[in-house]
């Protein structure tokens, strides 16, 4: 649905503006930021229908502590977040099998380098997906 607030938390600037010129042509609202207290606060204060969080900001598992965070705030339980990250091939099948359980507590993970079919695929699906939870369908 056009319109909808995508946070993108990622640390690496590059990242950021990559996903912004990926989502924002196909009517997605996006905001960027590139800590994990920002992320926090922009989210608490504007609540996303989707957040994209890295795995690792300032520290190696920082956008884990965060995905915990937002997850136990009743006002943001429901959003969605798709964890990305740079880590190694097999960590990162690690971490994709994790989807979903108190590990790893986001609706996909998605392994860097992203490519914009990726991302739109994941960000469409974890939408889709929210929305027919949210009716109740």
């Amino acid at each position: 649905m056009a319109g909808e607030h995508i946070l993108v938390v990622d640390d690496d600037a590059d990242v950021r503006e990559a996903l912004r010129l990926m989502l924002e042509p196909k009517g997605y609202k996006v905001t960027l930021c590139a800590t994990g207290p920002e992320g926090r606060e922009l989210a608490r204060t504007r609540v996303p229908d989707l957040i994209l969080l890295d795995i690792m900001l300032a520290t190696v598992s920082e956008g884990l502590h965060v995905a915990y965070e937002l997850q136990k705030d009743e006002s943001l339980a429901h959003v969605p977040i798709i964890m990305i990250s740079s880590i190694g091939e097999t960590l990162g099948l690690d971490y994709a099998s994790e989807v979903g359980t108190d590990y790893l507590p986001a609706t996909c993970f998605l392994p860097k380098p992203l490519t914009a079919a990726m991302v739109l695929e994941a960000v469409e699906q974890a939408l889709t997906e929210a929305r027919t939870e949210k009716s109740g369908a």
